[in-house]
Parts: structure tokens; sequence; C-alpha cells
């Protein structure tokens, strides 16, 4: 009897919970360093929309995954192709695809060549019984100038040449 109760308190709070969700969302993050974002969705198709921007060029790692919910022989959550494409500009006026990748949960990386804004664009379909959740993480690294590799190797040169101008003097 408590199996049962419990069994319909879980089917119960899923259904809450995905029942305000909707098909389509934007999310406007602003200038990132790391973000993160999840997203519910009742079943069917969908497409989600991250914008964002960098402030320096930069390198950029994301990773997408799905969270599947089951219980017994009920999936009451899950996503099934689910992809994410990262594209220059504001959604949706992106001309340029950086690359895709799919939302298996395995970080992305991808070169940002110029500050500005930059949008992901998320795909997948709901399947679940009350539809699906997936939450997406974006991480912005600035790429080193070319004065900075300068500025390492000339260090190195010199820590070098002091390095034999001990073993001379010893």
């Amino acid at each position: 009897m408590n199996f049962t109760k419990t069994s319909l308190a879980l089917a119960i709070a899923v259904s809450a919970l995905a029942a305000g969700s909707a098909q389509a969302a934007t999310f406007n993050a602003g200038t990132i360093g790391a973000t993160s974002k999840s997203f519910i969705h009742t079943p069917g198709s969908f497409e989600d929309t991250i914008n964002f921007s960098i402030a320096a060029p930069s390198n950029l790692t994301a990773a997408a995954t799905s969270l599947t919910l089951s219980f017994a022989s009920f999936t009451f959550l899950d996503i099934a192709n689910l992809t994410v494409n990262l594209w220059n500009n504001s959604h949706p006026n992106g001309s340029v695809n950086y690359g895709s990748f799919a939302g298996n949960g395995t970080g992305y990386t991808f070169n940002l060549p110029t500050a500005g804004n930059y949008h992901i664009d998320i795909k997948g379909v709901a399947t679940g019984i009350n539809g699906g959740t997936y939450g997406v993480a974006l991480s912005a690294a600035p790429v080193p100038e070319p004065e900075t590799y300068a500025m390492l190797l000339a260090g190195l040169g010199v820590m070098g040449a002091i390095a034999r101008r001990r073993k001379q003097a010893a």
C-alpha cells in the first residue's frame, strides 16, 4: 500500500513539474565567464536558445545533458536527439555556425575569434510521459594574446642563459 502511495506521489510531482513548461524558450545570459541553465519541456519537439556575449576572443567549453527519470517500466522524463549548435550574433541573426554537438554530457571546446554576441540553439524531442528536462553549461576562457607567448619564451630564454652562466662559473 505504501509503495502505491509513493508511486502515485512521484507521478503527481513529475506531472506538476512538467505542466508549466513551454516548447520554446530563450535565455539571455549576458557576458559570460561561466553559466548554466536548465529547461523543462512537455512531450514533443522543442527548440531553445541561449544568447550570450564574450568580452574578448575566447575558448568556449560547452556541454548539454538530459535527465532521464524512470520508475519501474515508466519513463517520466527523457529527451531524444538532443543537439546543440553554436552561432555568431544573437538569435535568430546568426550567419556563422561554429559547430554542433550532441547533448550527451561531454564537454566540447570552440574557438570564438572575436568579442561580441553569440548564441546556441538547442533542439530535441521530449519523449517521457511528462516530457523531458536538460541542462546546459557554458564556460569562456580568454585566449592568450601573441604577446603573452612572446613574453613566456623570452622569460624561458633568460632562465636558460642564467643556468648556463651558473654552470660555466662552477
